[in-house]
């Protein structure tokens, strides 16, 4: 049953043009919110998925997504972004706010699309997914490059926890 279940939420997740926040609202019934873990400025190495010239600057955020009422966290995300190909105003938001990057991108108007990155098997989890947060069980992972307008911005990872089926199945 666990495996179907897995199954089915890769398959809403691949298939879907919407963003990652937009489709755990939908499968959870209730609003998401980031809880910024860090954001640091860190430099490109010659091997980002980004194309972003070695030793320019770029940033690291990394986010656990919650649900704003009951405070579940449903998806742990590790995110590397070109601020330069941002607006000023998205910038100040990601910095500034606890809005998911997907609802930023959204509101701005941008067109999206994601591009997945090889990654097999499930990866391993982080060791900061811990950092305040209790421990959860992944249920799945994928890596992505999100293109806004054509434009490669974000390399994005995301490990996905058990409640979010557990909450699909709640909903169903």
């Amino acid at each position: 049953m666990r495996s179907l279940q897995t199954g089915a939420l890769q398959r809403t997740l691949q298939d879907s043009p919407d963003t990652v926040t937009q489709i755990l609202e939908e499968l959870t019934g209730e609003a998401i919110v980031a809880r910024v873990v860090r954001q640091d400025a860190i430099t490109a190495g010659a091997d980002n998925a980004l194309g972003v010239p070695t030793g320019q600057p770029m940033m690291h955020r990394v986010a656990v997504l919650k649900g704003s009422t009951s405070q579940e966290p449903y998806l742990y995300a590790e995110s590397t972004f070109d601020p330069q190909r941002l607006p000023d105003t998205v910038g100040v938001q990601l910095a500034h706010t606890n809005e998911p990057i997907g609802r930023i991108v959204v509101a701005h108007g941008f067109r999206l699309t994601r591009v997945a990155l090889p990654r097999p098997g499930l990866p391993a989890l982080p060791p900061a997914i811990t950092a305040g947060e209790p421990a959860a069980e992944v249920v799945w992972a994928r890596a992505y490059v999100l293109l806004l307008d054509d434009h490669p911005v974000f390399a994005i990872r995301e490990w996905f926890f058990r409640s979010v089926l557990d909450a699909r199945s709640r909903r169903v």
